[in-house]
């Protein structure tokens, strides 16, 4: 069943809203969803409905469009294909016009992301009906949408993920461009003295090739345009006796046989010049008659000029053979034509003394790896001190977040240290360590939620509610802070073990979150849903003999009655509907 949602109220609270991130998703075929189009608008969407309803495939859904992993259970029974395709406004950021430049994506505004899963399990993605690996999806998600649930979370736990959160906190574009070119200059430096090693370790047996290659060509000691000569010789050294009696035959008619071309021209010529003197127009025929006899004159010449090389001998043929065989076979085995064998033996030449000199490009190299290293060791540790005050920054900031959502005892830490590798050039301390284009320390955020307790590494708190209201802290911390272009984000679960007042300031941080961005929360909360511009309502239904998944926008009195729902459950009594209303009115 098709359960379109057009028309929705684009506000939040006050704030009305002109445009949207996820402007539509349509999702075929995925668990008990038959078909569910939705378009949500920008700002606070609740998501909400009784437990089993489909609220997570919803949530899955997004997953698969932002590269998620594919599984052949996620196909709704009987079908023999799931297919989810979502609507998002291109963001303006340029690494989105790279990426789908690179993978040949269009260049419209409108970006199309498409994921379709068989009953098989094969998997595949397109993004603007260009065929796309999920990978792909993966790079172009960070621009489009974020998804916060109870197994998203632990990403978070990762060190790299929470050092790029610092550096996005602080807006450290300009000293990672540093760090990452000094790297990039050292990892340069660092190939060519292992490349000049290598060579070094190779040269004798490289040298000895070229001593050989070089006495090779030597031997034969072929000249520029040689090769071209020597076969017009062997050209006319075949053909010597022909071309001799050829040349004898021409000279013969035209200047020395019995009554010769020039004698006759000659003759003619004097012949009407007397006819013209006899007053005959034949002035013009006299002067092309000596024209054609001057022609004839320079053949002559040019002819008897030719001198024909027929040599003494058979041998001389079989010593231009030979040279030609010669030239040949160097050809053969240096390129071809003639002037490619020069060119190698300039190349040895050139090679040669590289490696007789190479003692003197290691040492220099060795010099330009260490200033390199020293620059980037240089920048990496402004980028180390900018994350530490940074980093205290970003903590407070989370904190005072946390505070209001009923975390006010918790305290998080943030620990920096450099990770030791044995073969490291890079020192601190005295210590080898690892180092890459992202700078040198890696960090670690530890939260003790409850006063007393030792702080831990976010990733072995057991609470996916907590680790959800950890990352919503630190999204509202980055929002506050950098701003940049509006993004979905989907929260689910971030409510868990939430209740009363908190449940109210958790609805209003994801409020003033959802000023700037489309936000999506999954919620059972009542306070977190009336905060909500928009409310969706997942339910399940009969059809027939199968289970459908329908979604539906709530509005007025429909919207009371689910809220006095979560309020009360399903005895909704007149208590329940008269606090739903005070929620709904309070926003």
């Amino acid at each position: 069943m098709v359960s379109p949602l057009v028309g929705l109220e684009r506000c939040s609270g006050d704030v009305c809203y002109d445009s949207r991130v996820l402007e539509r998703l349509d999702v075929r075929g995925l668990g008990i969803i038959d078909r569910v189009v939705l378009e949500p608008p920008r700002g606070l969407v609740a998501l909400t409905g009784e437990t089993g309803a489909g609220k997570s495939l919803l949530v899955e859904s997004l997953k698969l469009l932002t590269g998620g992993r594919a599984q052949a259970e996620m196909v709704r029974s009987g079908e023999r294909v799931l297919r989810v395709e979502g609507w998002f406004e291109r963001p303006p950021a340029p690494e989105v016009g790279a990426l789908l430049k690179e993978l040949g994506a269009g260049d419209g505004d409108t970006l199309v992301l498409r994921r379709e899963v068989t009953a098989q399990g094969r998997s595949r993605a397109w993004i603007n009906d260009t065929a796309v690996t999920a990978a792909a999806l993966q790079r172009l998600a960070p621009h489009l949408a974020a998804i916060h649930g109870q197994h998203e979370q632990y990403g978070l736990a990762s060190p790299a993920v929470q050092r790029r959160l610092v550096d996005a906190f602080a807006g450290h574009d300009e000293l990672l461009a540093e760090v990452a070119a000094a790297h990039d200059r050292w990892s340069r430096a660092a190939a060519g003295v292992c490349e000049l090693e290598a060579a070094r370790g190779r040269r004798r047996d490289r040298l000895d090739a070229i001593a050989f290659q070089l006495a090779e060509i030597d031997a034969v000691a072929p000249r520029p345009g040689e090769y071209e000569e020597l076969e017009r010789i062997r050209l006319q050294l075949a053909n010597a006796v022909r071309i001799a009696e050829l040349r004898a035959a021409l000279l013969d008619g035209l200047a020395e046989g019995e009554d010769p071309a020039l004698d006759r021209l000659a003759r003619a010529e004097r012949e009407l010049a007397e006819l013209a003197a006899c007053g005959l127009p034949l002035d013009e025929t006299v002067t092309r008659v000596a024209e054609a006899r001057i022609l004839v004159e320079e053949v002559i010449r040019e002819i008897q000029a030719v001198r024909v090389d027929t040599g003494e001998g058979p041998g001389d043929l079989d010593a231009v053979e030979s040279r030609l065989h010669g030239l040949e076979q160097l050809m053969l085995k240096y390129g071809s034509p003639l002037e490619a064998v020069l060119e190698h033996r300039e190349t040895l030449l050139a090679e040669r003394a590289t490696l007789l000199e190479i003692e003197d490009h290691l040492e220099a190299a060795r010099r330009e790896e260490e200033k390199a290293l020293a620059a980037y060791d240089g920048a990496a540790a402004r980028l180390d001190a900018a994350r530490r005050e940074a980093g205290g920054e970003l903590l407070d900031a989370v904190t005072t977040v946390l505070g209001r959502l009923a975390m006010a005892g918790t305290r998080l830490e943030l620990r920096w240290a450099a990770v030791p590798e044995p073969d490291s050039p890079l020192l601190r301390d005295g210590t080898p360590v690892r180092f890459g284009p992202e700078g040198v320390e890696e960090c670690e955020i530890l939260l003790a939620a409850n006063p007393g307790e030792a702080p831990r590494p976010l990733g072995r708190i057991a609470s996916g509610g907590e680790l959800s209201r950890v990352h919503l802290a630190l999204r509202t911390a980055l929002r506050r802070r950098r701003g940049g272009g509006a993004m979905t984000l989907l929260f689910d679960e971030v409510d868990a073990g939430l209740g009363g007042a908190a449940a109210a300031a958790l609805g209003a941080v994801l409020e003033e979150l959802a000023r700037e961005d489309q936000v999506l929360v999954v919620t059972h909360l009542p306070q977190v849903a009336a905060r909500a511009g928009a409310q969706l309502l997942v339910e399940k239904r009969r059809q027939g003999e199968r289970t459908v998944t329908r979604v539906r926008p709530l509005e007025g009195e429909e919207r009371v009655r689910e809220i006095a729902r979560m309020v009360a459950g399903e005895e909704i009594g007149a208590s329940a509907l008269e606090h739903a209303r005070a929620l709904l009115e309070d926003r």
